[in-house]
């Protein structure tokens, strides 16, 4: 069999805080309300890295609510 998933996305087991270049469509959209809920849902915004302005990062790697949250990548710095 061959491996179907080398292009998937890595799974990030850690929750840590978003790396703070990660820039999302969702974050104009919710007002915060009173919730201290996270939102799930920005994972389907349009995101950005605001060191290259591009749906990748410094590392070439995919932009993403869980993407940057990996803390093994060389450009993640968090908040």
């Amino acid at each position: 069999m061959g491996d179907t998933e080398s292009n998937a996305a890595p799974i990030v087991r850690t929750m840590a805080t978003p790396c703070r270049h990660l820039r999302t469509t969702g974050m104009y959209v919710y007002d915060g309300g009173e919730s201290d809920e996270t939102r799930d849902d920005y994972d389907h915004s349009g995101c950005w890295c605001l060191q290259t302005m591009k749906n990748f990062g410094p590392d070439d790697d995919r932009v993403g609510g869980r993407e940057c949250r990996d803390e093994s990548r060389t450009c993640y710095e968090p908040l």
